[in-house]
């Protein structure tokens, strides 16, 4: 396996495939995107978004499709919430650069958890897929997105250029 790295993604992809599936999480805007990894699983690479951490996450369970980073610590990583995704439609995100110390040293944190359980988060990113693409799992179809159904279409979304 690759090393880790954090992206960022466009915003109006994400409102493109809210529009097909509602599940999809909208970005924050400007103010404080997605950030978020990708994982391969089967033919199609996925972006698997994590969040800081927050004080309702002690009531979330670690399992299924969600991940508690360090307990929660960390924050979390919602394999329920991951979405197909072509490279084009991803902006590197270079944690040295966040002007926040505390929010790039979070990232940091997150990012060298990530890697070390990399084995983990690949096999939780797969079970999640296999769950929610089964059908026979009701808890999963109605967390999860609808992979397959992102699948079909995502890759027919072109970023727009703007005019200066």
């Amino acid at each position: 396996m690759s090393k880790l790295r954090f992206y960022h993604i466009h915003e109006g992809y994400i409102q493109f495939l809210h529009k097909i599936d509602h599940r999809v999480q909208l970005n924050k805007g400007e103010r404080r995107p997605y950030i978020g990894i990708v994982l391969t699983i089967g033919e199609h690479e996925y972006y698997v978004p994590l969040e800081s951490p927050k004080p309702n996450h002690k009531n979330i369970r670690s399992g299924g499709p969600v991940l508690k980073l360090d307990e929660g610590r960390l924050g979390i990583m919602g394999f329920n919430n991951m979405i197909p995704v072509k490279r084009y439609q991803l902006i590197p995100f270079d944690i040295l650069a966040e002007p926040n110390l505390q929010y790039r040293n979070l990232l940091l944190n997150q990012l060298r958890y990530c890697e070390q359980h990399k084995a983990l988060i690949f096999a939780r990113a797969q079970t999640t897929y296999q769950k929610a693409v089964s059908g026979n799992n009701p808890f999963y179809c109605k967390v999860c997105c609808d992979f397959k159904r992102l699948e079909t279409i995502y890759s027919t979304y072109r970023i727009k250029k703007t005019t200066q």
